[in-house]
């Protein structure tokens, strides 16, 4: 088993997963930032943790949804990843530790909330990485689904506040579906 079978079978699952050139760039920041502890909130199947983690860089990673969870158990044992997998609602679990990065890709709707209850977890000159950032560049305007509309505005609401934070500096990037790099002042 390999990790492009994690990421067929994902897909095939119709399971949302981290887009090739945002992983592939978040790889090579935990490579230059010598990045050795991840924080995850929002599994899935475990493609991105798993994909994160090596030797030398450990990930943690929240899921709550039962059926994802025991998935990403299953791919974490069958690929050797170094990754725990934490059964638990992210708003709700406490850390023991703090972490280089952390990788927000859980409910879109709650980033805001991920963001302010972590960032006391953050080593310093840490790193916090959201993923799926400009939502499918959808527009509000263009958008005729209430939920969708609540999503985008919500989304739209974390960007204005990741912009004003002046404990970050945040750059938004255009890989995959939009990701914000926020990294911490000291």
């Amino acid at each position: 088993m390999t990790i492009k079978d994690l990421k067929n079978h994902a897909l095939a699952d119709n399971i949302p997963i981290i887009q090739d050139d945002a992983l592939n760039y978040i790889k090579d920041l935990i490579n230059k930032k010598s990045i050795k502890n991840i924080l995850e909130i929002g599994t899935a199947y475990g493609y991105s943790a798993i994909s994160f983690s090596s030797d030398k860089t450990h990930v943690d990673t929240l899921e709550r949804d039962q059926k994802r969870l025991k998935e990403a158990v299953i791919w974490v044992n069958k690929l050797k990843a170094n990754v725990n997998v934490y059964n638990t609602d992210a708003l709700e679990f406490i850390p023991d530790k703090t972490y280089d990065m952390i990788f927000i890709d859980g409910a879109k709707a709650q980033y805001k909330k991920f963001f302010l209850r972590y960032q006391k977890y953050l080593n310093p000159n840490g790193i916090i990485v959201c993923d799926n950032i400009d939502f499918h560049d959808l527009k509000i305007e263009e958008v005729k689904n209430r939920g969708t509309k609540s999503l985008l505005k919500r989304l739209a609401e974390f960007k204005i506040f990741l912009e004003s934070n002046t404990e970050f500096e945040t750059m938004f990037l255009k890989y995959g579906d939009g990701l914000s790099i926020s990294v911490h002042k000291t």
